[in-house]
């Protein structure tokens, strides 16, 4: 029943457009908040999809998995207004964790993480904006990446904030999210070598405990390839970073969805409440400026670390929430995400997760960042790692 109740739409048996190509040996699954012709996409709030049109076309990556055999299972659950990170959506039937019991899915995608998880899909595709795929990704212990912003047409997702709109893919293994960047972006920058890897020691230090640290010094020493630390990427830096996110999605955001939230008054989770008042809050002199200054945070943040190399942070902040963790933990533990996830989003960086390991029977993983249209340099070291 569960299975079912993820599904937005579901289609048995999956729906092929081309018996070759690629991917015709692939099942994929796309989140709600992606176009599929003929179906109506949502945000994760039955209301908004209620009268609303049938898609006349499939959101343009989709398109291209179909013409190259993939095979659709349907579209997926999403969170409430497709930027919540939860995982949990009290509009529709509560999803589980299908390799970690005890926790959170995350979210915004959390549809597609659990069907990728439950082996129903190959690969899951969704709007990776504020990390919705990135997250629950992390979360199911799967691969994700978030491409550099441009190399994927974005056309057909609907829109959480058109600065950060980007399509995302996870999957169980790395060879199909590696084909995925390899054959449906537009080339990425060759790149001969991979010299080396930067660890960002102090985010380490602030989420992981000394026994997590320990595990993933374990997990590093598999990495066959030279690696040093940097002091510059600090919590302070994640802050300003997110806080610039928050400042530029605010009017992206509320431009579409504005009023008719206004019009339904809806009872919305209070972490999804409490994220649309930090974006109702930002006036548009803030909005502006932080627009203004994007450029600089990218050119300041990709100074930390050479282009020839990839920088290491964590994937969650430390052990994931349990389903049952109160509100005060929930807030301290989603803003924290939130920051590690808005440093690819504001600097226009691509970004893979990795699962590396358990401890305490919670996943742990790292994410890989590359300087822009880099994105082959985090497959190298992904394969290197763990491939």
């Amino acid at each position: 029943m569960l299975d079912q109740a993820m599904f937005a739409h579901r289609y048995d048996p999956p729906r092929q457009d081309s018996g070759g190509g690629v991917f015709r040996r692939y099942h994929i699954a796309v989140s709600h908040s992606v176009a599929v012709e003929g179906l109506v996409s949502g945000i994760g709030i039955p209301a908004w999809s209620e009268g609303r049109t049938e898609s006349a076309k499939d959101a343009a990556v989709l398109h291209t998995m179909m013409t190259q055999g993939a095979n659709l299972i349907g579209q997926l659950q999403v969170d409430p207004l497709a930027f919540s990170i939860t995982g949990l959506n009290p509009f529709y039937a509560e999803l589980r964790n299908p390799k970690y019991r005890k926790y959170r899915v995350g979210g915004s995608n959390a549809g597609i993480a659990v069907a990728v998880a439950k082996k129903l899909a190959h690969l899951g595709i969704g709007n990776d904006a504020f990390g919705g795929v990135r997250i629950p990704a992390a979360h199911c212990g799967l691969f994700g990446y978030r491409p550099t912003p441009g190399l994927i047409d974005a056309s057909g997702l609907l829109p959480a904030a058109e600065t950060f709109d980007n399509p995302g893919v996870c999957s169980q293994a790395l060879a199909p999210i590696s084909q995925f960047q390899e054959l449906v972006a537009k080339p990425s920058t060759a790149i001969k070598n991979i010299v080396g890897v930067v660890l960002a020691e102090p985010i380490f230090a602030l989420y992981y405990s000394d026994e997590a640290m320990d595990c993933f010094y374990k997990k590093l020493e598999a990495l066959p390839l030279p690696h040093e630390t940097t002091l510059a990427m600090n919590k302070l830096v994640l802050t300003r970073i997110e806080n610039a996110q928050v400042a530029i999605a605010s009017h992206e955001f509320l431009l579409v969805y504005q009023e008719w939230l206004e019009k339904q008054k809806l009872d919305l989770p209070s972490s999804t409440q409490s994220y649309l008042a930090r974006l109702q809050a930002i006036n548009y002199k803030d909005h502006f400026q932080a627009k203004k200054t994007r450029k600089q945070l990218r050119d300041t943040v990709c100074a930390m670390w050479p282009s020839d190399k990839v920088l290491i942070l964590p994937s969650t902040p430390g052990e994931i929430l349990p389903r049952d963790a109160g509100q005060e933990q929930s807030d301290i533990f989603n803003l924290a995400q939130r920051r590690l996830m808005a440093l690819a989003d504001v600097c226009g960086l691509p970004q893979l997760t990795l699962p590396l390991f358990n401890y305490q029977e919670a996943p742990y993983g790292v994410t890989l960042l590359a300087h822009p249209n880099k994105d082959k340099l985090l497959m190298e070291v992904a394969h290197r790692w763990v491939g």
